[in-house]
Formats: C-alpha cells, structure tokens, sequence
C-alpha cells in the first residue's frame, strides 16, 4: 500500500551531518507517522520553517530547469561556496549531476517549503 503524505503535518526535521541524511518525520492524514529519509543528502534550503506545517507534496526537479529558474540565487550563493564549491551555476549544475545529486522540491499548502540537494528518498512507517 503506497503511503500519502499529501496533508500530511510535519512534525520534525532532523539533518545528521555524520548520516549524510535529512529525515521529516510527518504525522499523515490516516494517523500514522511516517519518516521521508533524503539519504546521501548534500544540502537544503528550507522557509516558512514553523510548527504544523502541512505538505503538498515532495517532487524530484530537473536539475537543468531548476538552475535556469533559480540562476541569481546560485549566483549568490557562489560567494558562499553553497551548497559545495563552484565558479558558475553550470559547473554547479555539471557537478552535482555527475556526482547523480537530485533536487527534490518540498511543496507545502502551509509552512515549510523549500528543496533538498539528496541522491534520493524514501518513505516508511515509523
């Protein structure tokens, strides 16, 4: 049986630096906490961060559409060398594909949203 988080309520996050994994615990509609585990996760860029915040939906971006759309932001960030070090958004973009990162987008109809750099997620029932 596949698990919803549609509506789901997120009632933690927790980011383990030595895992390399960022793990939301979600309580779902049907009642049932549930944890979305980003494994090899690299970096995240959370906002609107509050308590009950309710997912829309979690989905994996094209990593070339999500660096045209988001290319004055990397350009910002480059400064920073986040979420790794790089000289344009293209060798961004190159770097994390060949190293196959992907990034997941969080979409919320309430609170946290924002996008996780991971190599990939899973679901489960806690």
């Amino acid at each position: 049986m596949t698990i919803s988080i549609h509506d789901g309520v997120i009632i933690g996050y927790t980011v383990s630096f030595l895992e390399n994994e960022l793990i939301l615990d979600i309580e779902t509609v049907a009642d049932e906490i549930v944890t979305v585990t980003f494994e090899k996760y690299l970096a995240h860029d959370f906002h609107h961060v509050k308590a009950g915040s309710i997912l829309f939906d979690i989905n994996e971006a094209d990593l070339n559409t999500f660096f045209v759309e988001n290319r004055e932001q990397f350009d910002n960030y480059k400064l920073y060398h986040w979420p790794i070090g790089y000289s344009n958004t293209t060798e961004l973009e190159q770097d994390l594909q060949k190293e196959n990162y992907k990034c997941y987008i969080i979409f919320a109809s309430l609170g946290l949203s924002g996008y996780v750099f991971a190599k990939a997620f899973k679901v489960k029932r806690k």
